[in-house]
């Protein structure tokens, strides 16, 4: 039977849709698979080095375990606190003509190597809070010690959620005083050079009284200082801590809680704002990328404004 015109256009047109097909099909990539379980992952970042880095590296942001909790008091809230006796949001004596101080505590320290590296190599007064268990832990307390930087244990406590896991020996409300005990011992024994201790998540346990006065005693036994994270409005760590004389100081401002450079810079205004007002102040950070190049890039006349010291400056 003889072809028509039309009959010929139909098969060419048919013929182009199909080949079109085949290269969409082969051109394209596998979407990535994201994982439920396990904990939180972060993709891999590259950031230029940090301007007072030594290095003209990048760096590359490895999975890390969950920095913080769910459902935080607000990063710039004010600290409500059980007793306006005990307040601890009201000045601190300084002398005149003097700046006002911040103390920048970066948290989560020990599970990146290299990212630890470029954070301990910030021209900043920053401290740094050491998980116990953390893989670098050893090797970069080492590193901040030579180099004269604060360094916290940073003590992972029982959070409220239950689907968020703060680490391996992680203080428990069920735990014994007994048990608490021999867990602080280990940890505290973890992190060399140690002066002071902060919570990691903790809001069920930093809210359990008779838990923390097993933690704070033992504290006091080293002579360490506590700051309080405050991971949750009903945190009993600072009240606890003043009860039985030992030095201790609420955060006040989360840098990060949402990861984006501009966001935490604001934050760090805020910060820089609040240690205006009341003559000092406390914020966390968390070693992550958006943090590193915040802390690297932001306004140097900004920090020139106030005075970066180490957190045992600060407690009371």
């Amino acid at each position: 039977m003889p072809c028509t015109a039309a009959s010929k256009c139909t098969g060419t047109t048919a013929l182009v849709f199909l080949l079109a097909a085949i290269v969409f099909v082969s051109c394209r990539s596998p979407e990535p698979s994201v994982g439920t379980n396990g904990p939180e992952k972060v993709a891999a970042l590259t950031l230029p080095a940090p301007q007072s880095s030594a290095s003209s590296g990048h760096i590359t942001i490895t999975p890390q375990i969950v920095l913080k909790e769910p459902d935080l008091p607000a990063a710039n809230s004010t600290v409500p606190l059980p007793q306006p006796s005990l307040q601890q949001d009201t000045p601190l004596p300084i002398e005149a003509n003097t700046r006002p101080r911040i103390a920048i505590i970066i948290d989560d320290m020990g599970y990146h190597q290299q990212l630890g590296r470029q954070f301990l190599q910030l021209d900043l007064n920053l401290t740094y809070s050491f998980l116990p268990d953390a893989p670098y832990t050893g090797e970069l307390t080492a590193t901040a010690f030579e180099t004269g930087r604060e360094i916290l244990v940073h003590l992972p406590m029982e959070p409220k959620d239950a689907s968020k896991n703060p680490g391996a020996n992680a203080l428990l409300v069920q735990d014994t005083p007994e048990r608490l005990r021999q867990k602080m011992t280990k940890m505290l024994n973890a992190v060399p050079h140690a002066v002071g201790a902060n919570n990691h998540m903790g809001s069920r346990f930093t809210e359990d009284a008779e838990a923390m006065q097993v933690v704070i005693y033992t504290l006091k036994t080293r002579s360490f200082f506590f700051i309080d994270s405050f991971t949750t409005a009903g945190s009993r760590g600072l009240i606890t801590a003043q009860h039985q004389g030992v030095p201790t100081a609420p955060r006040h401002v989360f840098l990060d809680t949402i990861r984006e450079p501009q966001q935490i810079c604001r934050q760090i205004e805020q910060l820089i704002a609040g240690a205006k007002k009341r003559g000092w102040a406390i914020g966390i950070g968390h070693p992550n990328g958006a943090t590193l190049e915040a802390l690297s890039r932001y306004n140097l006349e900004r920090f020139r404004e106030v005075e970066i010291v180490g957190a045992h400056q600060l407690v009371q």
